[in-house]
């Protein structure tokens, strides 16, 4: 008896988590967009720091231009599966 109720408790309990769990992430995501935008705006300022995060940028798909390239691939294949079509 106590499992049955256990068992018809739990998905509606796991709903809850998974929406509230959605909510956490979107607002996370507001106030992370919120921040980085104004990042960008103080560092904009500086021409230097601009050029500077430039050559990172840079730098590091350099360095990791291989893998950069699979990935690419590997999401190019994944679109073409979607698609209903044969190309």
């Amino acid at each position: 008896m106590q499992n049955e109720q256990n068992q018809t408790e739990s998905p509606v309990e796991g709903d809850f988590g998974t929406k509230t769990g959605a909510l956490v992430k979107l607002g996370l995501i507001t106030v992370g967009t919120q921040i980085a935008t104004e990042v960008v705006h103080r560092v904009a300022r500086y021409p230097l720091v601009v050029f500077g995060l430039g050559v990172a940028a840079g730098v590091y798909a350099h360095k990791e231009r291989k893998k950069i390239i699979r990935t690419a691939r590997q999401l190019q294949h994944q679109g073409k599966n979607l698609l209903p079509f044969d190309k």
